[in-house]
């Protein structure tokens, strides 16, 4: 649309070739009619709430849609029991010019119960601690309703030699440690359709009986997992295959092999595999449990307590490497023999609560897996916005990005500009959560030519093109600034508005449901006649 000079004009409608499908980061630019560089861009995040008939969607989160489904069991998949996916509710995201669109998997399971029961305890995988974790950071959850036999894995019997009396019959109950991967592998597959990846290492969590579940398992697969919250259990796994003199233990261990489930002693024989240390201690931990979760007075038959006499030589062996009580000696002697082998694991005790401690104590694995995420992925996504294309030998060109977090924790990103592959300024921004920053890069051109710019590695489409005629004022940038957009610095909620439920809006009026846009085009044509 064309604008007479000297006029003010509001609430322009564009009749649009192709409707927007679904929410996303709307853009309009003010030109002169002969071309040339522009008065001002004006960027707007625009919500619609439904998605339009016939319209391609710019691209989903993940492959699922949002929401928790249950995903059947597939024996060819390796799977005998259902599993549960949540994926949450986010918006989709523009390109980012940074690897900030992959996300861990977030697992727990419910291994309490006859089939029904564990089924009917994982079908919520969007509650709880795990919902949390998801919707803090956009990260999908699967909840398993795998269990152990006897305590075991569901290892063959000729090769389980400590349980060589437990016979398995139920294909749910067979190397449920493999199907538990299987689960994870199918899942991952689902989501790996949208514009998010998933992380081949997953986080865990999981207390009591699920926490157990994890102990067992990670030994066995631990390159799949990237960190693990596990609580209510007492004692910890050993990385380790015989007890030596300096290991901190509670008493005095007739044998020296630690065995599984306690230790790798027997591992391989058990499995056919050496046990992966290195992989295992790269996983960063979460030990909790409540200090009121023991029973002094009556130890051996205290209900929580794990291997009461079941299993007599494993159970020997807890008693001489752990002790007896639940807290006191098998939680602080696991803290003792995890600090002398310098295993990455925070261990915390909840004075006064019981083996099922309050949700304000539970929120500590929240905020410990919150973490985890932001240190090892990219959290903030940088979109690149216009600038100029064309220069004289002189000017200084600016680049504008924007860096978005859309997780409820703050985080950090750097981000350089580079001419022609040589870097010419880099800098960090810290973004808070649930906030956008505009950060401006500036480069001066002395020579005539044609120069390829990159943000973050990423190769801006147009070269910008410099001549030798002196200009008279300063290009300096197409994307708005802090101050034209008065958008940085506030939350994603405070930048969003709620357009009309009706597709195929126009541009004019998606910008006029964000408030102050009219007007700033407005000023920015004042300001230039």
């Amino acid at each position: 649309m064309e604008i007479e000079a000297g006029t003010e004009s509001t609430n322009w409608e564009v009749e649009l070739d192709d409707p927007i499908p679904e929410s996303q980061s709307v853009r309009t630019s003010l030109y002169p009619i002969g071309g040339g560089q522009s008065y001002d861009t004006v960027s707007a995040e625009v919500r619609i709430s439904e998605t339009v008939d016939g319209a391609n969607p710019v691209g989903t989160p993940y492959g699922t849609e949002p929401g928790v489904q249950k995903i059947e069991a597939d024996p060819d998949a390796g799977f005998h029991s259902p599993y549960f996916l949540y994926t949450p509710d986010i918006r989709s995201i523009e390109e980012s010019v940074n690897d900030s669109r992959e996300r861990p998997l977030v697992v727990t399971a419910s291994p309490w119960g006859e089939f029904e029961e564990r089924v009917e305890g994982a079908r919520r995988p969007d509650g709880g601690t795990t919902g949390r974790i998801a919707n803090a950071m956009n990260c999908p959850v699967v909840s398993v309703p795998l269990t152990l036999t006897e305590g075991f894995l569901g290892l063959e019997p000729h090769e389980l030699t400590l349980a060589h009396e437990i016979e398995i019959t139920d294909p749910r109950r067979e190397r449920v440690d493999r199907q538990f991967i299987a689960m994870i592998e199918d899942a991952q597959s689902r989501l790996n359709g949208g514009t998010f990846t998933i992380a081949d290492q997953v986080h865990y969590d999981g207390g009591s009986a699920a926490a157990d579940f994890i102990e067992r398992v990670a030994p066995l697969h631990p390159e799949y997992i990237n960190a693990l919250s596990a609580g209510a259990n007492g004692y910890s796994f050993l990385p380790v295959e015989e007890v030596t003199d300096d290991l901190p233990v509670h008493g005095d261990p007739e044998r020296t092999t630690v065995p599984f489930p306690i230790g790798a002693g027997n591992l391989e024989e058990l499995t056919g595999e050496a046990f992966n240390k290195e992989a295992w201690m790269d996983i960063e931990q979460f030990r909790w449990i409540g200090g009121e979760d023991q029973d002094p007075d009556d130890p051996d038959n205290y209900t929580h307590k794990r291997f009461r006499g079941d299993h007599r030589e494993i159970s020997q062996a807890v008693e001489e490497i752990f002790g007896t009580l639940q807290v006191d000696d098998r939680f602080e002697t696991s803290r003792e023999i995890y600090d002398h082998l310098d295993i990455p694991a925070t261990f915390r005790t909840f004075e006064g609560q019981p083996h099922a401690p309050d949700w304000e104590y539970r929120l500590e694995a929240v905020e410990f897996h919150k973490e985890q995420i932001e240190e090892d992925f990219e959290l903030v996504h940088v979109a690149l916005q216009e600038f100029a294309s064309e220069a004289h030998v002189g000017d200084t060109v600016t680049v504008s990005v924007v860096a978005t977090n859309r997780t409820d924790v703050g985080s950090s990103t750097t981000i350089s500009l580079a001419v022609d592959g040589t870097e010419v300024e880099t800098t960090d921004v810290q973004v808070d959560p649930n906030s956008r920053e505009t950060v401006e890069l500036e480069t001066t051109f002395e020579e005539t030519g044609e120069f390829i710019l990159s943000v973050n590695g990423t190769t801006v489409e147009d070269p910008v093109v410099v001549d030798d005629e002196e200009s008279t004022e300063t290009d300096t940038q197409d994307a708005p600034t802090a101050a034209d957009t008065e958008e940085d610095n506030s939350t994603m909620d405070q930048d969003e508005a709620t357009v009309d439920e009706q597709p195929g809006f126009g541009v004019a009026q998606a910008l006029a449901a964000v408030g102050g846009v009219g007007y700033l085009i407005k000023r920015r044509l004042s300001n230039n006649n």
